[in-house]
């Protein structure tokens, strides 16, 4: 994957004040609002990130 198809949309160490509810109805929203986007949590970053789907083979 190029690192430039990934998109940061909340770092948790710049929140850390946010609540796991806050975080789950974020990534609801993304998934509402990027269709076409997979939105995941990177641990590494500790951060909320999504990035382009990829096709699956018919």
């Amino acid at each position: 994957m190029n690192q430039d198809e990934k998109t940061v949309h909340l770092r948790l160490k710049d929140n850390p004040d946010i609540t796991v509810e806050e975080v789950y109805n974020l990534m609801e929203d993304l998934r509402k609002k990027y269709p076409d986007r997979e939105i995941f949590y990177d641990g590494d970053l500790q951060a909320i990130c999504s990035r382009p789907k990829r096709q699956r083979p018919k």
